[in-house]
């Protein structure tokens, strides 16, 4: 249970939009609901978003 608050004190201090994808992420593995080539497309699909959203500023 440590290793989890530890873990999402780290993920807070990182940019909002990586805090929503490494939540979502941990969500993901913890779930063990989806295969490792779906959570990586699921990845890709959000860093996709991301970029096109920055792109567009």
């Amino acid at each position: 249970m440590k290793i989890n608050k530890d873990l999402d004190a780290k993920i807070q201090q990182f940019p909002q939009d990586l805090v929503y994808l490494a939540k979502i992420l941990l969500s993901e593995i913890e779930s063990g609901k989806k295969s490792h080539s779906q959570i990586e497309e699921m990845i890709r699909q959000e860093i996709r978003e991301i970029v096109l959203e920055e792109m567009g500023e």
